[in-house]
């Protein structure tokens, strides 16, 4: 019985101190707590750039790129000039993959075919292929005589609107080599012309040095 009335005592005197706590108050500085947006963010430092004028700099430095990338597209950088001129004959014949026909239905290719583009439509013109930056070249194009009314001068390096003023005409330019790669074009200087159901690449003999 004395043990119940001391653990009564012991809790009584604890009851107290849990019923006295007191609110200490706050301690310290207290802000919110507040993060400035990312629309916030960016809007300020456009403004900042815009006053050190960056912002011009950058439009100017894009436009300056694509003006150079327009006249000086990447060159064709596997191709090469030779001493001695060399002559090769491409072949477009391809095998039809699948079975065609018209909006009547008529079938005009079937699997297995094998058409050559050159005996159905001529190609008509004479194509040209030079680098713009060799003066040699540029040199033996102006000496040209096409043998077809229409012809291409067609560019694997240089600058579009420089090789259009030398040489006085109209100039394109084979992006990525794509027509470089399907002729299997080696060395330039070359012309190309249509001869029967063929295609004749004929490339010029450069001097050695430019």
């Amino acid at each position: 019985m004395k043990r119940i009335r001391q653990s009564t005592l012991a809790v009584l005197f604890c009851l107290p101190c849990l019923v006295t706590a007191k609110d200490l108050g706050v301690w310290g500085d207290v802000y919110p707590v507040q993060e400035q947006s990312m629309l916030d963010f960016i809007q300020g430092r456009l403004k900042q750039m815009e006053g050190t004028g960056e912002i011009a700099q950058m439009q100017q430095d894009f436009k300056d790129r694509v003006i150079e990338n327009t006249l000086r597209p990447p060159p064709v950088d596997w191709l090469s000039t030779d001493t001695e001129a060399h002559t090769v004959w491409y072949d477009p014949t391809f095998t039809v993959q699948g079975d065609y026909a018209d909006h009547n239905g008529v079938m005009f290719a079937r699997q297995g075919d094998k058409i050559n583009p050159l005996s159905h439509m001529a190609l008509g013109q004479t194509l040209y292929f030079l680098d713009a930056d060799d003066p040699r070249q540029i040199a033996w194009m102006n000496a040209q005589q096409p043998a077809t009314l229409r012809y291409k001068v067609i560019l694997t390096n240089g600058n579009i609107k420089e090789a259009t003023e030398a040489l006085n005409t109209r100039v394109f330019f084979d992006q990525g080599g794509s027509l470089s790669r399907q002729l299997g074009l080696q060395y330039i200087p070359a012309v190309v012309t249509q001869e029967g159901d063929k295609l004749k690449i004929v490339s010029a003999a450069m001097q050695e040095g430019r």
